[in-house]
């Protein structure tokens, strides 16, 4: 007979938990979602700070065991905790360093590598080739022929890296990405001959590691 005014007492009190308790929670998750698209929408012509953003880089790579498509995901993950003025800043550098790049030596390395490379596979190229990490990178502008020593590259499949910070920002905030700077679309260097024989004797290394058979 005593248990029927228990049973009335738990449901008073599980319905004070649903109205209250779950209310304040539903209303904190809310706010939280909500803060998560509506951060400041800002520009910047910034550029990160070198060490920070080779960092970031090293972080996606060691994570991602070489895995290109998991190294995307990876460097979501870590711009997702930057606000989106880091966010933009990341962006400048990596479309600097792309622009740094953008010469005839790099599109060689490109079209030996993936036997054959349009603007659109050398844009890839650029990005993947940043992921790769800041050694690799400097070592090639040394010396273009040290991209030889790579033994993983993707298949040719670059494409990706490059579209994770604009993705990250319009998640942010609901808002395209501003310019942030003006990417270097000059190309630059020695034009080279789309010819086999001139190609592998100009970057013989590069040809006898990728060169087409």
């Amino acid at each position: 007979m005593n248990k029927i005014p228990l049973l009335i007492m738990v449901f008073v009190y599980s319905m004070a938990i649903y109205h209250f308790g779950f209310a304040n929670s539903f209303k904190d998750f809310f706010i939280f979602q909500n803060a998560e698209i509506t951060e400041s929408h800002q520009d910047s012509k910034q550029l990160m700070e070198a060490e920070k953003f080779w960092k970031i880089i090293e972080i996606t790579k060691s994570k991602s065991s070489r895995d290109y498509e998991k190294q995307q995901f990876e460097l979501e993950k870590e711009l997702q905790k930057l606000t989106v003025k880091e966010v933009l800043e990341f962006d400048n550098k990596f479309r600097a360093l792309k622009g740094e790049i953008y010469n005839w030596n790099f599109w060689a390395a490109a079209y030996i590598i993936n036997g054959g490379c349009s603007d659109d596979c050398f844009s890839d190229f650029r990005g993947w080739l940043i992921g790769q990490g800041k050694s690799i990178f400097e070592r090639a502008i040394q010396d273009i022929e040290t991209l030889s020593e790579l033994n993983e590259t993707n298949g040719g499949d670059w494409e990706g890296l490059s579209y994770i910070p604009t993705n990250v920002y319009e998640k942010k905030t609901g808002n395209d990405m501003p310019q942030g700077i003006q990417e270097n679309f000059e190309i630059y260097g020695e034009e080279w001959d789309e010819d086999e024989k001139y190609l592998k004797n100009k970057y013989p290394k590069l040809w006898a590691k990728f060169g087409m058979k």
